[in-house]
C-alpha cells in the first residue's frame, strides 16, 4: 500500500479508537450530531477491527524476524 494510504488508515484507526475510548469513559462531551450517527460510527469501527484482524492473520512472523536480523 502506498505511504499516503497507510497514513489515512492509521488516522482512521486512531480516530475511531479514541472515539471508542471516549464512549466508555466519557472524558470529552460528544456533540449531539455524533450521538445521532453513533450506530454508523460503531459500524465503521467494527469494519476496521475486522480488517485489522485479517491483516494480523496475514502477517508472517518469520518474515518480520528475518528483517530484524539485518
Amino acid at each position: 500500500m502506498a505511504r499516503g494510504g497507510a497514513l489515512i488508515f492509521f488516522l482512521l484507526y486512531l480516530a475511531l479508537g479514541l472515539y471508542f475510548l471516549n464512549f466508555g469513559i466519557q472524558f470529552i462531551k460528544i456533540p449531539e450530531i455524533a450521538s445521532n450517527i453513533n450506530r454508523w460510527i460503531i459500524f465503521a469501527g467494527g469494519v476496521l477491527l475486522i480488517f485489522g484482524a485479517i491483516n494480523f492473520l496475514r502477517m508472517n512472523r518469520y518474515t518480520s524476524i528475518r528483517y530484524n536480523r539485518r
